[in-house]
Parts: structure tokens; C-alpha cells; sequence
């Protein structure tokens, strides 16, 4: 029985421990699904997303004007000290050349009102919709930009991560094989068939290994922190990668440059557009202005305070409707030096998108050759390794038998080390490079809506 108890608390610790460590752990099985997490949970994506339903609060706002402006109003007036006015007093039958204080109105007013005010013909106002729903639509080309942005930063950390990864393996691989190769050449040492300066030479090279292998974690550690950071996850929260870049394939070469589609470019025709409109917002403020207006209004007196069905108050309805027009004549040449600062700038933002232009077809060339360069440099610096590591193995054998001696074994060694970091080079440009290619050709912004990004 009590053996039966132990097995069970066992089984249930076990659960715990298990369910803990599930709800502090992270696990991505490839680079899309960590894209739509950071999408879907990064803050400064949020951020923007909030300043987009701004924008369209503002167009309604600017919208609203064009519709009709409507105002009630109501007052209660009591004048419990009528102002007196003196008339002669031969009106009211007294002396000549006397007066007699008089007071006019009655003490309780009543007020009540309706005002309606209609722009009808108002160039400026036509156009502060257009500008106001360009504007909302830069405002979602940068939301879509910093959806791209975030995008690249996640790809590009993954892609770091997962090398620092393969980085610390091999780094780790080579300290063991230089611990393992320092236990054999101290015994030799021992034996005197090796010289002290050898072994020492083997040392330094171990504690060289051991640097690297922190330096690599430490570059690790710091690309996981922002990794979290892009994610908006917990920073005690551990992250699992399963993918591994390697076993991606590359993407095609053969990709078309659609530069329309690109996002920075698409947000510097906007603002092109934005700038051309807002100069013939400035050029409506030449033109006149044209609104009509309607009133209608109720006022009740009476000297005795009563309810308002009271038939006591004398009523007095009154209402009235019209036209006002406004005509630009003469504003000290405001407006037209105000008209040639937009049109300066509407020429800066042209030269601007221009040059963008010609930057963005110069990354999407520098990028297509870096990514051919490094999937060729991959193939070879793969079979590269593969030779060093054969060409140390046979040498480690020919010196373990007394063969060959340290100092060739120590070359094998470092030959295989520049084949391994040469190869961990390619494989860092080349994913970088397809990164880049995606960007530039304009093809990441059309994935964006379905950031799934294609092996």
C-alpha cells in the first residue's frame, strides 16, 4: 500500500513539474509561426494599428463638417429689477416740464432656438477630405511597413540565433577534441617524446576555444533577449527554435522585381500624392465660399412665474433663413507663398522617390548576387569541411601512432576551423541575402496580409 502511495506522488510531482515547466516554455516548430506570434503581439505593431483608428476618427471628423451643423438653444431670464425709463410727465396728465420713471419689458422670459448651418459650396472643405483619406492611407502603408520591419528583425534573429546555435556546437566539438588531444600529449610529454613548448601550445589553444565558446553564448543570450523583445514574450519565459535554417531551402532566384509593390516606395508616392493635394488645398482658399442658414426661435414673457403650459406667457414665434458667401479679395500674398512652399516640396518628395528608386533596384541586384554568391560559397565551404575534417582525422591517427607530429596536427586543426566558420559565414549571408531579396523585390509586402513565408 504505502509503495503504491510513493508511486503515485511520484506520478503526480512528475505531472506538476511537467505542467510548470509547459507554461514557462515556448515552442516554435518554424520561423512562420514565430512571425505570426510577433504579429500578433508585438507592441509597437499595436501602437501603430492604434494610430490607424485615429486617422480614421480624424476623416470622420473632417467629414462631419460637410454635413449640416445643428444647435439648439434655450434660456430663462428673470428680471427682478426693470431698468426705468424717464418720459415727459404731460403724457401720463402731470406737470409740464415733469418726468415719470416708466419700466418696459416683463420680469419672466422664456427662450428657446434651433439653428441650422449647411456648408454649400466650399472648395477647401472637399478637399480637406480628399487629403484627409490620403493621409489615412499613409498612415496604413506604415502600418504595413512596420509589419514588414518587424517581420525582417524576427527573421534576421532567428537566423542568428540558430547560427550562433551551429556556431557553439562545432566551437564545442573542437574544445573537446583539443581537451582529449592535451590528456594525450601530457602522458607523451611525460614519456619525453614531446617538448614542453607543444604542449603549451595546446593549452593556449584550448583557452582560445573556451573564449569563443563563451563569446558565442554570451551573442546567443543577447539575440534571444531580443528575439523576446520582438515577440513581447516574458524575458524568464524560455524560448524552443525546432527549425533549423539548414534544412530550409533556398528560395528561388528567379524572383521578379515588382517595384510597386515595394512598401517604401508605395509610402513615397503616397506622400507625393498627399503634398499634390494639399496644394490644391491651398489653391481653394482662392475660391469663395457659399453656406446657408436657417433659425427658428420661440420667446415666452410674463410678470407671473408659472409652468410653461401656463397660459399666462405671451408667446412670440419668429424664423429666419439666408445665404452667406465669403470671397477671398486681397490676403498679402499668403496664401500664393504658402502654394510655392508645398509646390517646393512636392519637387523635394519626387527627387526623394526617385533616388529611393534607384537604392531599392541596387539591393535587389546586391542582394540576388549575395544570395548566388553564398549558396555557391555554401556547397563548396560544406565539402570544404568535410575534407578538413577527414584530412585532421587521418593526421590525428598518423600522430597518435607517431607518424606525423604536433605541429602538423595543429594545422589540420586550424584549417578545419576556417572551413567551419567560412561555412557558418555563407550560410549567415546567404539567409540574410534571401531576407533582403524578399524586401527589395517587393515580394515580403505582398505576404504580409499572410506573413507565411514560402521555403
Amino acid at each position: 500500500m504505502i509503495r503504491i502511495f510513493i508511486i503515485i506522488i511520484i506520478y503526480l510531482t512528475t505531472a506538476i513539474l511537467n505542467t510548470i515547466s509547459a507554461q514557462n516554455t515556448l515552442i516554435f516548430k518554424t520561423i512562420e509561426e514565430t512571425i505570426d506570434y510577433a504579429i500578433e503581439n508585438n507592441n509597437d505593431l499595436e501602437s501603430v494599428q492604434i494610430n490607424q483608428e485615429i486617422i480614421q476618427a480624424q476623416i470622420a471628423e473632417v467629414k462631419g463638417r460637410a454635413l449640416p451643423q445643428i444647435n439648439g438653444n434655450a434660456g430663462f431670464t428673470d428680471n427682478f429689477s426693470l431698468q426705468e425709463q424717464q418720459l415727459p410727465g404731460e403724457i401720463f396728465g402731470g406737470e409740464p416740464g415733469s418726468t415719470i420713471g416708466v419700466a418696459f419689458g416683463n420680469r419672466y422670459q422664456y427662450s428657446a432656438g434651433l439653428n441650422v448651418q449647411q456648408e454649400l459650396l466650399n472648395f477647401q472643405l472637399f478637399n480637406s477630405v480628399r487629403s484627409a483619406s490620403a493621409l489615412a492611407e499613409l498612415r496604413n502603408l506604415e502600418t504595413l511597413l512596420t509589419t514588414q520591419d518587424l517581420i525582417v528583425n524576427v527573421i534576421q534573429t532567428y537566423i542568428q540565433i540558430q547560427v550562433f546555435e551551429k556556431q557553439l556546437e562545432l566551437l564545442q566539438q573542437n574544445y573537446d577534441r583539443t581537451d582529449n588531444l592535451i590528456k594525450l600529449s601530457d602522458s607523451r610529454f611525460q614519456e619525453g617524446i614531446i617538448k614542453k613548448l607543444d604542449l603549451n601550445q595546446l593549452l593556449v589553444n584550448r583557452s582560445n576555444l573556451k573564449t569563443q565558446v563563451e563569446d558565442a553564448e554570451y551573442g546567443k543570450n543577447q539575440q534571444i533577449r531580443l528575439f523576446k523583445v520582438l515577440l513581447n514574450v516574458p524575458i524568464n519565459i524560455e524560448i524552443v527554435l525546432l527549425e533549423k535554417i539548414e534544412d530550409r531551402n533556398p528560395y528561388p532566384l528567379g524572383i521578379e522585381f515588382l517595384l510597386e509593390s515595394n512598401l517604401e516606395y508605395q509610402q513615397l508616392d503616397k506622400s507625393v500624392e498627399l503634398s499634390i493635394i494639399d496644394q490644391k488645398l491651398i489653391k481653394s482658399e482662392f475660391l469663395p465660399t457659399l453656406s446657408a442658414n436657417f433659425g427658428y426661435n420661440y420667446l415666452g414673457q410674463a410678470n407671473e412665474f408659472a409652468n410653461f403650459d401656463s397660459n399666462i406667457y405671451q408667446a412670440q414665434w419668429s424664423g429666419t433663413w439666408g445665404l452667406s458667401a465669403s470671397i477671398p479679395i486681397f490676403d498679402g500674398f499668403q496664401r500664393l507663398n504658402r502654394l510655392k512652399q508645398k509646390e517646393f516640396a512636392t519637387e523635394q518628395l519626387e527627387l526623394n522617390r526617385e533616388t529611393l528608386k534607384q537604392n531599392i533596384e541596387k539591393d535587389f541586384g546586391d542582394a540576388k548576387e549575395q544570395l548566388i554568391l553564398s549558396n555557391s560559397q555554401i556547397e563548396s565551404q560544406e565539402s570544404n569541411m568535410s575534407l578538413a575534417q577527414e584530412n585532421y582525422d587521418g593526421i590525428k591517427t598518423s600522430y597518435n601512432e607517431g607518424v606525423a607530429n604536433l605541429t602538423e596536427l595543429l594545422d589540420s586543426e586550424y584549417a578545419l576551423r576556417q572551413a567551419q566558420s567560412n561555412y557558418l559565414n555563407a550560410l549567415l549571408q546567404s539567409k540574410v541575402a534571401e531576407v533582403s531579396l524578399l524586401k527589395s523585390s517587393g515580394r515580403l509586402s505582398q505576404l504580409i496580409s499572410n506573413p507565411t513565408i514560402n521555403n
